[in-house]
């Protein structure tokens, strides 16, 4: 059988040419060093066991390699894993070996820094904590907070036994009532403190619900002049003043004089002769006139 030693020789020749170019460019690339800041992965926690303190989230890392592997490498390539099966509570140190990072083929791992890695582990306690709701601003002058109501009222926490052990109590979110005059209700999210506390279970979140009420009192207030109107000219109350019964906050209540408080009757209430007239109050927005007396008066001319 006859051999022909130049079939295909274009496609020989172009191999050839394209695995010269490939070992051009490979002879081409320098191995250099960089460093790389790799996520720190911590895995198998033993059950029942809280890390205690700050953790780093990376750990720097030196690699070396082809120069154009490295310059397209990026922090998400790259990982550092610690296995912490076998833990016990206390501080403990765990060495950070080239063996624990995963780096793409090709490149190799030279050294990670820190070199140790410190971590504190406490046991896992669980508490069931009163939610006390925070309540910032003032209401509307004369008007007060009488009520307030948080739903949940108790949340279970756990984390590590030296944190949940000083909690007494978890606060929620302030609640403002700045200018308030009635209900304020508000879900807010409750304030655990920084140190691995955390819920166990729940939303995270709790309603909580501010009463705001006047602050009534009540005065009598005697000699209050009564004014006549639509009668003759001279025409009088008779008698011409009258005790009142006011209702407000205590604060404006308390400073009120008889002639704050308007009274008067309508002359043609008492047309008829002998027949008296009813006292009437001006309405006022800072308090309630609730009585007067006397209910009623006659109307007379002025002496001259």
């Amino acid at each position: 059988m006859a051999l022909f030693p130049v079939r295909h020789i274009g496609l020989k020749v172009l191999s050839i040419a394209v695995a010269v170019l490939l070992w051009l460019v490979v002879a081409g690339d320098p191995i250099v060093e960089r460093t790389l800041r790799v996520g720190l992965e911590l895995q198998r926690a033993p059950e029942g066991l809280e890390l205690v303190g700050s953790v780093p989230d990376t750990v720097s890392v030196r690699l070396r390699g082809p120069a154009s592997q490295l310059s397209g490498l990026g922090p998400g390539d790259l990982s550092v894993v610690v296995d912490l099966d076998g833990a016990r509570p206390g501080r403990r140190l765990f060495a950070l070996t080239s063996t624990l990072a995963t780096a793409p083929y090709g490149v190799e791992v030279l050294q990670i820094t820190p070199a140790t890695l410190t971590l504190s582990f406490e046991g896992r306690a669980v508490r069931l904590l009163p939610v006390r709701p925070q309540i910032e601003g003032t209401p509307v002058p004369g008007h007060s907070v009488t009520n307030v109501s948080v739903t949940p009222s108790q949340v279970r926490i756990e984390g590590p036994e030296s944190a949940v052990a000083v909690l007494t109590e978890v606060p929620t979110e302030p609640v403002s009532v700045e200018r308030a005059t009635t209900l304020v209700r508000e879900a807010v999210a409750l304030d655990l403190p920084e140190s691995g506390v955390r819920l166990s279970g729940g939303a995270g979140t709790a309603v909580v619900t501010v009463t705001v009420s006047a602050d009534t009192t009540e005065r009598t207030i005697a000699a209050v002049p009564i004014a006549v109107r639509g009668g003759p000219p001279g025409a009088v109350a008779m008698p011409a003043t009258a005790a009142v019964i006011v209702q407000g906050a205590a604060d404006v209540v308390t400073g009120l004089t008889p002639g704050d408080i308007l009274l008067f009757v309508d002359a043609l209430d008492a047309v008829a002769p002998g027949r008296e007239a009813t006292v009437h109050a001006e309405s006022s927005p800072r308090f309630v006139v609730r009585s007067i007396a006397p209910p009623s008066v006659r109307i007379g001319g002025r002496r001259p």
